[in-house]
């Protein structure tokens, strides 16, 4: 058998703005967050839906959404979004934009940082002096600076033009919007519904998305079924869904919804996509089994409590440090037998549930939760109380007495041990002792 090179150029490319898992081989793709990634062992899987149930009082879960969308369009992924509550294209437009230098990832201001030198100071003169050298406790994961690329830029033999590779989690500043030209040259499409669909009665608009993604994925080249020619770069594509399931979808039937999950998961298993959908799950806390069939049908599942409006966290101190509790319900599992973050997460690592969530001036962070200080994290010092003098005169008193009862049994043993009952040893008390 003759010895045959390997034509780089024929070898299949990875979508820009991916990467490989170091634990299963899975395509990832970002999430927009840094924790949130880390959650679910360093990205979300191609292929998968990961599902957001929504809180009753806040919108931190569309938060999460527009972080899916922007990172996408940082990518250069195609970025789809469909709503029936809002308008998408208003909520493309609000999407925040990258951070252009490092004093924008710094979300605190001068007086935080005054109190966090003052605090720092405050340690270090408490603290053991063997310890002042140890690495402090972290609860959450710091965004990291963007990764030199490694890989090789992308020719485009049609055009017989460069691209360069787009980064995979970008750090992003809630202060910032996208810019209006950036936008008009993403690839991004807008799911929308036309007049005559709504007009009628019996329409289903869970059918009518789904034909509408399954169209995105065929005309796009999306499909992992379909070979293409060797050496062609695959984009992947991103699916927003917002506030699904909610009154403002209409369907035929109520298990119209549960086609809809089935059919998505199927289609985007074989394909280059991936799917964020929000649910208002507090809206069917009556409807029993009705979010539990849904969590079957998709393969990640994370809940947003917030303590606004909650009459039991308000006058908590928890609540100074964080806004809610982030719960893990569901963690995608392909080619594994278990979700990669047991062993890559730093946030979640072992199966541990303990995270909360805190929105900062310019960004969204998940954390481990943890309970401050009983008292509050002033050390208060308090002197021992005073001791009157009734008690002292009433302490020697109850001396006194003590040691005369204790002079008179002396006095009693003096004089010899007593018989008591059939005891006859002598030097026996105890009438039960022989």
């Amino acid at each position: 058998m003759s010895f045959k090179k390997r034509n780089a150029d024929q070898q299949p490319k990875l979508p820009s703005g991916s990467r490989l898992s170091a634990y299963n081989g899975q395509l990832l793709v970002s999430t927009g967050v840094p924790s949130l990634d880390d959650i679910l062992g360093g990205g979300q899987p191609v292929g998968t839906i990961m599902l957001i149930k929504e809180d009753r009082a806040t919108t931190y879960a569309q938060l999460l959404l527009k972080y899916f969308m922007a990172q996408g369009i940082s990518s250069g992924h195609h970025c789809a979004i469909a709503s029936r509550d809002e308008d998408p294209e208003e909520m493309l437009k609000t999407l925040m934009w990258l951070s252009t230098s490092d004093r924008d990832n710094d979300d605190e201001d001068e007086s935080d940082k005054a109190k966090n030198a003052l605090d720092a100071d405050n340690d270090r003169m408490k603290i053991a002096w063997r310890y002042s050298h140890l690495k402090r406790f972290e609860t959450g994961v710091k965004p990291k600076q963007p990764s030199p690329i490694l890989s090789t830029p992308i020719v485009h033999k049609e055009t017989n033009t460069t691209e360069e590779p787009k980064p995979y989690c970008s750090q992003f500043d809630l202060t910032k919007r996208i810019p209006a030209d950036i936008l008009e040259k993403a690839s991004t499409e807008i799911v929308r519904w036309t007049h005559e669909s709504d007009e009628k009665d019996d329409h289903d608009d869970y059918a009518i998305l789904l034909d509408k993604i399954r169209q995105i994925v065929v005309d796009g080249q999306f499909s992992s079924t379909k070979p293409v020619a060797p050496g062609t770069v695959r984009n992947a594509l991103r699916v927003g869904i917002h506030s699904l399931a909610s009154p403002s979808w209409q369907s035929e039937s109520p298990n119209n919804i549960y086609q809809f999950f089935h059919a998505l998961r199927g289609l985007l298993r074989f394909s280059f996509g991936t799917a964020l959908v929000t649910v208002p799950a507090y809206l069917y806390d009556e409807v029993p089994n009705f979010m539990k069939r849904i969590e079957h049908m998709v393969d990640a599942v994370i809940e947003i409590e917030s303590f606004a409006g909650d009459p039991i966290h308000n006058e908590a101190a928890y609540t100074q440090n964080y806004h809610g509790f982030f719960h893990v319900h569901k963690l995608p599992v392909l080619n594994s037998l278990l979700p990669p973050s047991t062993k890559l997460s730093v946030l979640s690592a072992g199966g541990s549930n303990d995270l909360g969530f805190k929105l900062r001036r310019k960004r969204f962070a998940i954390e481990t939760f943890h309970l401050p200080p009983e008292g509050g994290v002033v050390t208060r010092r308090t002197e021992p109380p005073a001791v009157s003098e009734p008690t002292v005169k009433s302490s020697k008193k109850e001396t006194s007495s003590s040691s005369s009862q204790l002079g008179l049994a002396s006095l009693a043993n003096r004089n010899g041990p007593k018989k008591i009952g059939c005891g006859s040893t002598p030097g026996k008390i105890d009438p039960l002792e022989f």
